[in-house]
């Protein structure tokens, strides 16, 4: 058998366990929700009843404690390996909250122990009251540095507009983490996040999901039509158009696609290797698959793992700065590179593994053919889908400032 990802900690080791014991509930209903194209209410009440929601809080603000994105991506791959649909919603969940409590530690370590707070009171609200985030973060046509949302002040706070498109696990979010544009005091426009509630007036969950693959994840677009807000619920960002906190913010987003993809391939593959070797006999063609599936396997859990490793390392060199701009362009090329190899790669898996089972991965409600399907869904999830990545990537290759727009 291949060797597998494992976490590098204690807390990472037993979220992996959790997400394996998760796995088989997922899986068991993941074909029916395909076909109907349901979105998987059970599976969303066991992760929260798990505490998997808030598994990068720390432990003594009600959370698992993982901070390592290394093994917060291993066990997102597991629960891939059950269904995929679900996995890509919870990821978009723990990216938000990962960044969360990294600006907190990073607050902590310089000093800062109001802003600490603030965000401690958040990650404590969101373990202790069974949030679930939906990113709102997508929208047609986008800047990626400039949402087109608007936050607009108010004398009592904010105001929201806008539309936003894959708006994964929106049917089960609590909130809506939504990226949005502003001015401040001084007319400069700003990029930052609102936490919106789902059920606040002028918020609209459209019932519009339905595409080829994915299609259990609830990826609706959401409208915001004059939301109201208090005067916390925009708070501070970056200079839109500013490509470096954009990438800081979003070193291990990439990665958390991957996991899904390689979930996926590991699954497919397990299925078509299943009583295999008592039917090919000694056919070349059939061994040379499987041969060439183990090799892809084995190089993307490489990729996905070395840059998740690097994130963490670099993390705790810095832990009181984002570190410099030169690490982290590097630290997100690295992310990137590995996300577009794993999507490659895992889309050549589970292509052979369909090819190994002959008619019977074809028909629907084969787990192959769904895994076909949803595989497909990798090359185009920003940041960054697949065109932009390889453009930006030879751009930082050649030394060039790559633009993220």
């Amino acid at each position: 058998m291949p060797i597998e990802l494992t976490a590098h900690t204690d807390a990472g080791a037993r979220l992996v366990a959790i997400a394996e014991e998760l796995c088989e509930g997922l899986a068991a209903r993941a074909a029916e929700h395909d076909r109907d194209g349901s979105y998987p209410f059970e599976a969303i009440d066991a992760l929260r009843a798990a505490g998997y929601f808030a598994a990068p809080v720390p432990n003594e603000l009600g959370g698992l404690g993982v901070s390592s994105a290394h093994d917060l991506v291993v066990a997102s791959s597991r629960l891939a390996r059950g269904d995929a649909s679900v996995a890509i919603g919870v990821n978009m969940h723990l990216v938000a909250v990962l960044n969360m409590e990294r600006r907190r530690q990073v607050a902590l370590a310089a000093g800062n122990e109001r802003r600490a707070g603030g965000f401690a009171s958040s990650l404590e609200q969101i373990a202790r009251d069974g949030v679930v985030l939906a990113a709102a973060i997508s929208e047609r046509g986008q800047d990626l540095t400039r949402p087109g949302t608007r936050a607009t002040r108010t004398e009592s706070g904010w105001r929201i507009d806008g539309r936003k498109l894959f708006c994964t696990m929106s049917p089960a979010a609590t909130d809506l983490y939504v990226a949005v544009s502003y001015a401040d005091g001084e007319g400069v426009q700003r990029y930052a996040y609102a936490m919106v509630p789902t059920d606040a007036p002028g918020v609209v969950v459209h019932n519009d999901w339905d595409a080829l693959g994915m299609r259990a994840s609830g990826s609706n677009s959401v409208s915001l039509e004059g939301v109201e807000l208090p005067e916390a619920g925009v708070r501070g960002g970056f200079r839109a158009g500013d490509w470096l906190p954009y990438i800081e913010r979003n070193l291990v987003s990439g990665l958390f696609h991957a996991s899904a993809s390689l979930g996926i391939a590991e699954q497919a593959d397990q299925v078509a290797r299943r009583g295999l070797a008592g039917r090919i006999n000694g056919d070349a063609r059939p061994r040379t698959q499987v041969a060439d599936n183990v090799v892809d396997l084995a190089a993307a859990r490489g990729v996905l793992s070395r840059a998740a490793w690097l994130i963490d390392e670099h993390r705790a060199a810095n832990p009181a700065s984002d570190g410099s701009a030169e690490q982290l362009g590097a630290l997100f090329a690295e992310a990137q590179a590995a996300k577009a190899f794993a999507g490659e790669a895992a889309a050549r898996i589970v292509d052979r593994a369909l090819a190994l089972s002959g008619g019977a991965g074809y028909v629907n409600g084969s787990p192959l053919a769904r895994a076909y399907r949803d595989v497909k869904a990798g090359s185009f999830m920003h940041p960054l889908g697949a065109n932009r990545a390889y453009d930006y990537l030879a751009q930082v290759a050649l030394g060039e400032q790559p633009p993220l727009h």
